[in-house]
This record gives C-alpha cells, structure tokens and sequence, in this order.
C-alpha cells in the first residue's frame, strides 16, 4: 500500500511539473521575434518605426530623386514633371499616413492612409521604370521597399514592388 502511494504521489508530482514548465512556457515570449507579427497578425513593433521611416525616407528621395532628374536627360520634360508629381504625392501620403497612425496603432483610422501609400509607391517605381538611379538613390529606394512590404504586411495589403499582377493585369489591394 506504502509503495502505491509513494507510485502516486511521485506520479501527480511530476504531473504538476510538466503542468507548470507549460504554463510558464506559455507566459514567455520569444524574445528573438519581437519584431514578427504574432496573434491575429495585427500587430507589429516595428511597425511605427515603418511608418517613421517612410516618412523621412520618401521626402529625402523625392528631394534627391529631383536633383538628379534635373541632371538628366529627362530634365524639363513632362516624364519629370510627372515622376516629382508622384514623388511627391508619395512624400505627402506617407506623411498623412505617420500623422494618422501616430503611435495608437489604429489601423482602422489609418487604413485609406497606408492604401494610398501603396499605390503611389507602386506608381512610383512603375514611373521609375526605364530611368537609371544612381546607386545612392537605388539603395535609397530599396529601404522605401522594405518599409512598403512591411506596411502591406500589417495592413494586409498587397505591394508586389510597382509590377502588374499577372492574373488581372493591374497593382491588387485586397482590404
């Protein structure tokens, strides 16, 4: 009877082990993907830091997407007027967007703002197509991608970098 209880007792202790090495398992997080989306994929730390960056990001490029325009061949033609146009919608939109979203991580308030966003930088980069960047302004533009992908990521967006979808020969939004 003695060797049944001890059985038990040693059964139910490492019952309640296990139990709590789980809970506690469940309490932490890993603390490697605090910058991953988790949950209902609504939310993303870096998502401000996104936005922020896409903020001073876009108005650099437009100014310096400007200066090198007027140093080329397209200087004072209507493609430049038309790519600054965009460049700077682009600057304004992801200024709209950083004021909207503002640190309260409303993505309801904010969502028309971050559609805009996506679509001008998919004009963009359309826009940009054919004319050579400077490297400067290349991998200016490539960091602008990343914090478009990440926008479209939290949004639930779709940014496929400025290319035509296949399947419906046109930029898809889905929200």
């Amino acid at each position: 009877m003695n060797r049944y209880k001890s059985l038990t007792a040693a059964f139910v202790f490492t019952l309640l082990i296990l139990g709590l090495s789980t809970a506690a398992s469940a309490q932490w997080r890993d603390n490697r993907r605090n910058d991953d989306y988790y949950g209902n994929g609504r939310y993303n730390r870096s998502l401000n830091s996104a936005i922020r960056d896409l903020r001073s990001r876009s108005r650099n490029f437009e100014r310096r997407l400007d200066r090198e325009l007027d140093r080329s061949r397209l200087d004072g033609t209507r493609r430049e007027d038309r790519i600054n146009e965009i460049a700077s919608q682009f600057a304004r939109a992801a200024e709209r967007l950083d004021r909207e979203y503002d640190d309260r991580r409303d993505y309801r308030r904010s969502q028309d703002e971050a559609r805009r966003v996506l679509q001008l930088g998919s004009q963009l980069e359309r826009a940009l197509g054919g004319f050579r960047l400077s490297s400067g302004l290349r991998s200016d533009w490539n960091r602008i991608r990343q914090d478009l992908r990440v926008l479209s990521n939290a949004f639930g967006g779709y940014y496929n970098g400025g290319y035509r979808d296949n399947r419906r020969g046109r930029i898809r939004f889905p929200f």
